[in-house]
């Protein structure tokens, strides 16, 4: 994912991590938001079907359909040219007609029939009418199917949500295992899966949208935050499971739940919670194997501070039920929150 912010991108009381309820999912929607269309185009098709014997305009027609995303892809992704610059269609030709990008391109067509894109479209387009119910001022993105040569899983601007249907082919997919390993180790190759597509996709919008309330301060603040950024994303799809909103498997959900009791003890020492050194607060939010923060053994999953920011701020949502979205984001008293946490023994 595109970093927007540092490190990613991107419970009841006393139960931890636990999902036998989840008051989100009784959340009613607004009948505005209900009638909400969510544009869906597919760069991807439109690209591989552009007339490149003609490569100038080949390029103004992406351009004029697709406009800053297309110039995002390209300059971003690719990493080609300005798109404007007369170099670009040249230079565009050959990643198009480049053999491993054309297989890549096939496979995922084949994987991503209309009836599984058609699914995909449904839950987002759901995901945002909620989006469009909590933060009814706030613009809706159009989402843009893509292929990003494995260069961006989820690409955010400020109107758009491009999504790279290359990056989630499958850990097992013959394309992903030609993937150089130093690039793409085992526990990247474990999140490429379609499982977590739509979650990954919210996680990177709610990141670039809630980028300006970001202030790096102390562990403590970095706790809070991924957990506003993971509540608001449940928020968005409460129907997904936790595993796949964290790219956990089941097995790793298990071992934070059991865990929560220690991992907890662990964080709450005043030095590791107001520690406030980057390299250390990192360990426990940056992706990896599992968590490398000290005392933390590596049989956990990674990211576990995502974990327990996000534990945090559903205890204390499920305490002051009447405080919206919009408010939680801008609630700036870290402590307070931190307070409604029970952690599960």
């Amino acid at each position: 994912m595109r970093k927007i912010i540092p490190l990613i991108i991107l419970s009841i009381v006393g139960c931890g991590g636990c999902e036998d309820e989840k008051p989100l999912q009784k959340v009613e929607i607004a009948p505005k938001a209900k009638k909400l269309e969510v544009r869906i185009d597919r760069l991807d098709n439109d690209l591989f079907a552009a007339d490149f014997s003609n490569p100038k305009t080949a390029c103004q027609q992406l351009y004029q359909k697709y406009g800053g995303f297309f110039c995002q892809f390209v300059e971003s992704d690719l990493m080609l040219a300005p798109c404007q610059s007369d170099s670009l269609p040249a230079l565009l030709v050959p990643f198009v007609t480049n053999a491993d990008i054309k297989e890549s391109h096939n496979a995922v067509i084949k994987l991503f029939t209309d009836e599984k894109i058609s699914a995909f479209d449904n839950q987002l387009t759901e995901s945002f009418r909620r989006w469009n119910h909590f933060f009814p001022d706030s613009l809706v993105p159009r989402i843009v199917y893509y292929q990003s040569a494995w260069n961006s899983n989820i690409s955010v601007s400020d109107s758009t949500l491009g999504i790279s249907l290359d990056c989630y082919l499958g850990k097992d997919h013959p394309i992903t295992s030609k993937l150089p390993n130093e690039m793409f180790p085992a526990y990247k190759r474990a999140k490429m899966d379609e499982k977590f597509l739509v979650s990954d996709a919210l996680k990177g919008w709610v990141a670039f949208k809630s980028r300006l309330y970001y202030k790096q301060k102390d562990l403590l603040s970095e706790l809070v935050f991924y957990g506003k950024l993971m509540y608001i994303a449940e928020a968005l799809a409460p129907d997904i499971s936790d595993a796949d909103m964290l790219n956990w498997s089941d097995a790793q959900l298990q071992w934070a739940q059991k865990s929560e009791w220690n991992l907890w003890k662990t964080v709450a020492n005043e030095k590791v919670i107001y520690q406030s050194k980057p390299f250390e607060v990192n360990k426990w939010f940056i992706d990896g194997p599992f968590t490398g923060a000290t005392g933390v053994p590596q049989e956990s999953p990674p990211q576990l501070g995502v974990w327990l920011g996000w534990n945090m701020v559903r205890q204390y949502m499920t305490a002051n039920p009447n405080i919206t979205l919009q408010d939680l984001l801008k609630e700036g008293d870290n402590l307070k929150i931190m307070q409604a946490y029970r952690p599960k023994k």
